[in-house]
């Protein structure tokens, strides 16, 4: 994976360009652009967007998107609210609690046509939070994370020299099982039920599926995204 990226910054706003997989050899322009524009309003308010485009292959047709962000900082305390253009609404909200400990939470909620049909069909509404904490050791720092579908993440990083560093990344992602896919076997009523009906039904965690190197390097970001990387 190739990423490039430059930010400026003015006296009162911040301007951004990211490039993830550029490439054009193939004749014409592929990967992903993302440009980010933040500019203060207030000394504690401040707006922008965030414009969007990807093209995976020429084979492909070219897709963009442009999403609004508002920010506000106080003290000790961010929050923040970005309306992406697919119709979602992403809040997040940090705080310092004392020297080496941060916390945070994430709001994402989407509303759009079921299986991405048309207007006008049923509409299917998803929502999930995140809820996050940091921790600032002398030589390392840990971060963990958990949201509302059973997912529990975990990340330390040690610091072993000036230029170098060494991760660990773990991942639990646990199922929800409704009442009522417990009560579809008897087991819990009925003794005629077998072993291992009941063991099928009661189950309520399975292993993460294998990803690939680049998905779980993904999935370490995010984890890290929650917390501003300039601390106020």
């Amino acid at each position: 994976m190739t990423q490039l990226e430059h930010e400026y910054t003015g006296a009162d706003f911040t301007g951004s360009l990211k490039a993830i997989n550029p490439s054009v050899l193939d004749g014409a322009l592929t990967g992903v652009l993302i440009g980010q524009y933040l500019q203060s309003v207030t000394p504690k308010l401040a707006l922008g967007l965030e414009a969007f485009w990807q093209r995976p292959s020429l084979t492909q047709p070219p897709n963009a998107a442009v999403s609004y962000y508002a920010r506000y900082k106080s003290g000790d305390w961010v929050a923040t609210a970005q309306m992406q253009a697919q119709g979602g609404l992403q809040t997040t909200y940090w705080r310092r609690l004392s020297e080496r400990v941060q916390a945070g939470v994430e709001t994402t909620l989407s509303v759009g046509p079921a299986g991405g049909g048309l207007m006008g069909g049923p509409i299917q509404k998803e929502g999930i939070t995140t809820v996050g904490v940091k921790y600032d050791f002398r030589m390392s720092t840990f971060r963990a994370q958990i949201d509302t579908k059973g997912k529990l993440t975990c990340l330390l990083e040690k610091r072993l020299a000036a230029p170098a560093s060494m991760t660990f990344a773990a991942e639990v992602d646990h199922t929800t099982v409704s009442n009522a896919q417990l009560t579809q076997c008897p087991a819990f009523t009925d003794t005629s039920c077998s072993n291992r009906q009941r063991l099928a039904s009661a189950s309520v965690w399975r292993p993460p599926e294998k990803t690939s190197r680049s998905s779980r390097r993904h999935k370490v970001f995010r984890l890290a995204r929650i917390f501003p990387s300039n601390t106020p």
